[in-house]
C-alpha cells in the first residue's frame, strides 16, 4: 500500500509541473515563455535520470536481498564510482553488509567443522561406550567400542533403520523423550538391535541432547553402562 503511494506520488510531481508551466505559457509573454519551456525540459530531464537510477538500484536491491536470503553471501551490488548521491552510498554499505556476512559464514563454518572433528576425535579414541545421534542428518554414529559390544561393522545408521523396528520401539520412545522433553539429561533402559544384529541387547542409557539457542536438539550423545549390558531378547 505504501509502495504503491509512492509511485502515485512520483507520477503526480512532474504532471503537477506540466500543469503550472502550461498554466505560465498561456499568460507569459516571448522571452518568459522560452525560460519557463527551458526550465521544465530541464526539470524533465533531471527527474527522468532520477527515476532510472533509483528504479534501477531498487531492481538490484531486490537481487541482492534475494540472493543473500538464498544463502549466497558471494552477492554484492554495482556501485557507480562517478556517482556520490545517496544511492551510491548505499550501495557501498549494502557491499560492506554483504562482507560481513560472508565473514560470519566463513567463521560459522570454520568453528562447525572444528568441533564436528572434535567429537569425531573423542568418540573414534575413547575406549567409553558412546555414540551420537545427529539430529540434522538424521544418523547415529557408534564409535568402535560401541562397534564391538554390539558386534557390528558399520560405523551409522539412519533414524529410520533403528527407531521404526518393534523391537526397538522403548528405545524410540527414550530417544523422543530426549528430543522433545526439557531434561537436560534422560536416563532409561531398553533393548536395542542394529541392523546386522541377530539378537538384541537390553542397554541401558544416558541420553544428553546438545540444544541450540531455539531449544532444538541438534545433537546427541548417548553414553551406555557396560556394567548392564545384557544379551537376553525381551520376552
Amino acid at each position: 500500500m505504501m509502495l504503491d503511494l509512492l509511485k502515485i506520488l512520483w507520477g503526480l510531481i512532474p504532471l503537477c509541473g506540466l500543469l503550472s508551466v502550461l498554466f505560465a505559457w498561456m499568460e507569459a509573454a516571448p522571452p518568459v515563455y522560452w525560460t519557463l519551456t527551458a526550465f521544465f525540459v530541464l526539470s524533465l530531464l533531471c527527474w527522468i535520470s532520477l527515476t532510472i537510477r533509483v528504479v534501477g538500484f531498487r531492481n538490484r536491491l531486490f537481487k541482492f536481498v534475494r540472493l543473500l536470503l538464498a544463502g549466497d553471501y558471494e552477492a554484492g551490488m554495482r556501485s557507480r564510482r562517478n556517482f556520490r548521491d545517496g544511492v551510491s552510498r548505499l550501495e557501498v554499505l549494502c557491499n560492506k553488509l554483504a562482507d560481513q556476512l560472508r565473514a560470519y559464514d566463513r567463521l560459522r563454518a570454520d568453528r562447525v567443522s572444528i568441533l564436528a572433528r572434535a567429537l569425531d576425535l573423542v568418540l573414534r579414541h575413547t575406549s567409553d561406550l558412546f555414540f551420537a545421534a545427529d539430529c540434522e542428518k538424521e544418523t547415529f554414529v557408534l564409535n568402535p567400542a560401541v562397534q564391538k559390544l554390539l558386534g557390528v561393522s558399520r560405523k551409522s545408521y539412519s533414524f529410520e533403520s533403528v527407531l521404526k523396528p518393534t523391537v526397538n520401539e522403548a528405545f524410540a520412545k527414550l530417544f523422543n523423550q530426549a528430543v522433545s522433553g526439557r531434561k537436560v539429561n534422560t536416563a532409561g533402559t531398553c533393548f536395542l538391535q542394529l541392523p546386522g544384529m541377530s539378537a538384541p541387547v537390553r542397554l541401558s542409557l544416558l541420553l544428553m541432547p546438545l540444544r541450540d539457542r531455539d531449544e532444538n536438539v541438534r545433537y546427541m550423545l548417548l553414553s551406555i553402562d557396560k556394567e548392564k549390558v545384557d544379551s537376553h531378547e525381551p520376552a
